[in-house]
């Protein structure tokens, strides 16, 4: 079972340090470094639609009309939203000010977003993801060496080529559609 306390473990691990047992009043660098695992880990979940973190939600219309006079529609995001993906119906034209969709067309949208799951739902690939990333922002703190944080930042960035093709066979690829100019030429 993955925890924030086991990621840090492991970073540190990789940069040739000894295990954290608990992130609680430990020396000021694991503290250092639990701060930077919670700016890392938003960061590294919008580098991808990673499927494990993926959502949907159909949004209704708040009875408050938009302050802006171009929309119709006013909805609220959800609060664990990270990134939005898309909208569905796709294709509207729709404006994001703050934690708000404006739009016009539909009284109700459903949309894709990400959001942060517990460290408990995250497949292998991305936990080793977020170690090795974690490694790499962490290098200079940890080890004062410029080599290592360069060879961690190289290994993070493959990684991340191989946590994403891991990933997108999570979901299988979308349907191409005939349209009719290759209807009518290839009959």
């Amino acid at each position: 079972m993955t925890s924030k306390v086991e990621v840090i473990s492991d970073a540190f691990i990789l940069l040739g340090k000894g295990p954290v047992n608990t992130i609680d009043n430990g020396p000021p660098v694991v503290d250092a470094v639990s701060k930077l695992y919670d700016l890392l880990y938003p960061t590294v979940l919008s580098w991808h639609p990673w499927r494990f973190a993926m959502a949907a939600k159909t949004l209704s219309p708040l009875t408050a009309a938009p302050p802006i006079d171009k929309w119709a529609y006013a909805y609220l995001l959800p609060s664990d939203l990270v990134h939005l993906y898309g909208t569905y119906p796709a294709q509207i034209d729709y404006g994001r000010y703050e934690n708000y969709i404006y739009a016009n067309e539909y009284p109700t949208l459903t949309i894709e977003y990400s959001f942060l799951p517990s460290p408990l739902k995250w497949p292998i690939y991305f936990k080793n993801l977020m170690v090795l990333s974690l490694a790499s922002y962490a290098a200079m703190t940890i080890t004062q060496d410029e080599n290592i944080e360069k060879d961690k930042s190289e290994k993070a960035n493959q990684y991340l080529l191989v946590a994403r093709t891991l990933d997108s066979q999570q979901q299988p690829s979308p349907k191409i559609e005939r349209d009719a100019i290759y209807s009518r030429k290839y009959r």
